[in-house]
């Protein structure tokens, strides 16, 4: 199955309604504080308004108001959660897998899409739904196949107590729950609306599971929460810009589940999944029509070898998409894979034995810094690994400097490093900080908050410089530029600066697009008007990191040997010039000679450093917001958590203006 576009999309386009889910399940840790109906926060426990819950399972699930509960507490208890809850064994793991499956059987059989069951068929679909070989993966063994057994017998034994039958007896293998349990391992999503991370799971129907994979896709999916009090509204299916491409099967099961007037989507949105969390899909590159429409299922800052490992161990298939199967390695691989010991870009094996050892150590240092012993040590094996200082016999004979370092700062394992040491770092000031400021501990907390936007920035102007290659990158990007600017406004905002206030003002935009994603006459943002605005905001911040990036690199050894962190042409400039966005041009060629053309300006009266910090932060947030709004829309949460960062840092009423670009 897959989907193609119905005509020319444009940039930042929707292509789907809000589509509601069959089955949605939160998180174990969000069920005592997000209603397991809507995903919206529970009231505070100083309100006097007391959440609802379900007695059956002591509580586990709660809902935020009658309508929720009503809505909700049919299938809760019809599908065996309410029991599976009551049934798990203490510190048995998570189970919203297993609750979504078992609200995805009730759902199916509701709705007379679930099928007998059947171990040999092969490929297999639930309600359109891909679920896999399942004799194939129980008899590969591993992981996916103990979870799947384990989990099945326990829903089994759920979904039996609740039938008050006892045909098969408890803990017996439960092919029907298998079979769910795999299609949800296949097909769900990760919920998420804030930056806290992922709420929970859901799995949706063809309207948005045919949407097939891409190592280099065209467009992105978001979440929204649906309003209580719009929500058992229907969707035109005149609004999908895509339609299916596939069988005469495919295309009746399409009909059935969004044209016939008492199909299933009509039940559903009636019923079923009322207030569960909509996904949109939205483009992120022109589409022309008639090309299939894909998104991403893996982290797309992967080798291919890895991307492959991944789609394969998790979806069963080997990816061809365009980046995949291309006859010369594209730009963005050659740099996440590029060999570790000369940077020769020719010589890209990743099997290379000096790679995993490299991949090994971060590995080691990951985990010992997860197990919370020691940040502090593990910045030092990370950065040890980065500038080739550790002990390795593959390097003894080589004479090179200290200084010089060993991966590409935009190699895979370089963007792993950063993050974890961003977060290290960012530990190791906190830690400094409870512990009260004084003198010595003042410098200390400044050198590690130092390296923690340092790293935070590094990440995410490596990751831009892979975007400007690939656009697919876009919402990858637009993270990690919001957590350095994040990162900077946090040291920028410390204790040890005083209290001098914090303020920008604004003339006008020197880098941004002059125009929305979706423009006043209802038209797409123009490629081009794009392509310009990333080189535009390169230009801008490029002179105010001639002064910010030696200050916070001061006296850290591996952050001083990169010269910037967004541009690399000290390294190789035919290495790292961009393809899709600059052409033939650099970063200079957009930059304003006089720095009056930068319009966020920070007061006179702060300090030389903080002023240009301040300015680097709001350049990365505002070009964050930008980028949000294109992939995810003008009002996401991403553009919301800017708005707010912005507002509490600055006081400026006249910020909103900037965040709807």
């Amino acid at each position: 199955m897959e989907m193609r576009a119905s005509g020319e999309v444009g940039l930042a386009q929707d292509l789907t309604p809000p589509i509601p889910p069959i089955a949605a399940t939160l998180h174990d840790c969000f069920l005592p504080s997000h209603c397991s109906s809507c995903f919206r926060p529970l009231q505070q426990q100083n309100s006097s308004a007391t959440p609802l819950s379900c007695p059956a399972c002591s509580a586990a699930v709660r809902y935020c108001t009658l309508a929720c509960s009503a809505a909700d507490s049919v299938p809760h208890a019809s599908s065996g959660e309410c029991l599976l809850l009551s049934l798990r064994p203490p510190n048995s793991g998570p189970t919203s897998e297993l609750r979504a499956a078992l609200r995805l059987l009730y759902s199916l059989d509701t709705l007379g899409l679930l099928p007998p069951p059947c171990r040999s068929e092969s490929p297999r679909r639930i309600g359109g739904l891909l679920a896999g070989d399942l004799e194939n993966v129980l008899e590969e063994g591993g992981e996916v196949a103990e979870r799947i057994r384990e989990g099945g017998s326990l829903m089994s034994r759920a979904r039996n107590r609740r039938r008050a039958r006892d045909e098969r007896r408890d803990g017996a293998v439960a092919l029907e729950e298998e079979e769910a349990l795999l299609a949800v391992l296949t097909n769900a999503v990760e919920v998420q609306v804030s930056e806290r991370g992922a709420l929970g799971i859901a799995i949706y129907g063809p309207a948005f599971s045919w949407f097939n994979h891409s190592c280099a896709p065209n467009a992105c999916y978001r979440f929204e929460l649906v309003d209580r009090c719009d929500g058992t509204s229907s969707w035109d299916p005149g609004s999908f810009g895509v339609s299916p491409a596939g069988t005469e099967d495919a295309c009746a099961m399409w009909k059935a589940w969004n044209y016939s007037e008492g199909g299933p989507s009509h039940v559903l949105l009636l019923g079923l999944c009322r207030y569960g969390p909509r996904v949109i899909v939205r483009s992120i590159k022109p589409i022309k029509e008639g090309e299939e429409v894909c998104i991403t299922y893996t982290d797309l800052l992967q080798p291919k070898a890895m991307r492959h490992l991944d789609l394969w161990s998790k979806y069963r298939f080997v990816c061809c998409c365009e980046r995949c199967s291309a006859l010369q390695e594209m730009h963005i691989d050659r740099l996440l894979n590029c060999y570790p010991r000369d940077l020769d870009l020719d010589n890209s094996d990743g099997g290379d034995a000096g790679c995993e050892e490299l991949a090994d150590m971060l590995d080691q240092a990951i985990s010992d810094y997860t197990s919370g012993d020691d940040p502090e040590a593990c910045c030092y094996k990370l950065e040890s690994m980065l500038s080739g200082s550790y002990e390795n016999k593959m390097f003894q004979a080589e004479n090179t400097s200290e200084s010089e370092f060993r991966l590409h700062p935009c190699h895979h394992l370089s963007l792993n490093a950063y993050i974890i040491l961003a977060s290290a770092y960012r530990t190791c000031a906190n830690s400094v900080l409870t512990s009260g400021l004084g003198e010595n501990n003042n410098v200390e907390f400044i050198k590690m908050a130092r390296a923690a936007a340092a790293y935070s920035l590094l990440l995410a102007g490596a990751t831009h410089h892979l975007f400007l290659s690939e656009p697919s990158l876009i919402a990858t990007t637009t993270h990690y530029l919001i957590s350095a600017g994040e990162s900077i406004l946090s040291l920028v905002q410390s204790p040890t600066w005083g209290s001098t206030g914090l303020r920008f003002n604004k003339s006008e935009i020197c880098w941004a697009v002059h125009h929305s994603p979706n423009g006043k006459d209802g038209s797409a943002l123009r490629w081009d008007n794009f392509k310009a605005a990333p080189m535009r905001f390169l230009g801008c911040i490029s002179s105010i990191l001639l002064h910010s990036w030696p200050f916070l690199t001061q006296g850290l050894c591996y952050l001083e040997s990169i010269r910037s962190p967004i541009d690399f042409s000290w390294l190789d400039s035919d290495v790292v010039r961009p393809q899709a966005f600059a052409g033939g041009r650099d970063t200079t060629d957009f930059a304003n000679p006089e720095r009056a053309e930068c319009k966020y300006q920070a007061e006179m009266s702060m300090e030389k450093e903080r002023k240009g910090l301040f300015q680097l932060a709001v350049h990365c947030l505002i070009y964050s917001s930008y980028l949000a709004s294109i992939c995810y829309s003008p009002r996401n949460y991403l553009t919301d958590h800017v708005k707010e960062l912005l507002y509490g840092s600055s006081g400026c009423a006249c910020v909103d203006s900037f965040l709807r670009p």
